[in-house]
């Protein structure tokens, strides 16, 4: 009984070691300088009236305020200036391959999914904007 005693407690201490090096890699990720273009963006609102978004879009709203506001402001990502799929694409790829960042790729295609899909309606002008400067060149 005590081998069994002795290897949760091994196993607890093991846990909260990993989870103790999970919030320390995040506080430093938080503290890491910030351009202050990108700071702009936090100011602006932390909020999405998703209120006629579908059903579907509104539970991928909250998986992208969850995952997101685990590491900076969501005001970030809704106030920046992406609004095409492939900018959304390498800006969810990047947030999902820094230390320390627990997202999913499932979690990942949903932030991906919500993020171009409100980028086509709440900065409809702005994407519409950057689809013409596309199809330009």
């Amino acid at each position: 009984m005590k081998k069994w005693s002795r290897t949760i407690v091994a196993m607890l201490l093991a846990t909260a070691a990993v989870a103790g090096l999970v919030r320390a890699v995040r506080a430093q990720q938080k503290d890491e300088p910030v351009e202050p273009r990108i700071l702009a963006y936090d100011k602006g609102p932390a909020k999405i009236d998703v209120s006629k978004y579908t059903p579907e879009m509104k539970t991928k709203y909250k998986v992208f305020a969850e995952k997101c506001s685990k590491c900076h402001t969501i005001a970030r990502a809704i106030n920046c200036e992406f609004a095409l799929d492939d900018e959304w694409e390498r800006y969810v790829k990047r947030m999902m391959n820094k230390g320390g960042t627990i997202i999913s790729a499932a979690e990942g295609k949903q932030i991906f999914e919500f993020l171009t899909y409100d980028s086509k309606i709440r900065k409809k002008a702005l994407y519409d904007q950057k689809m013409k400067e596309s199809a330009a060149k």
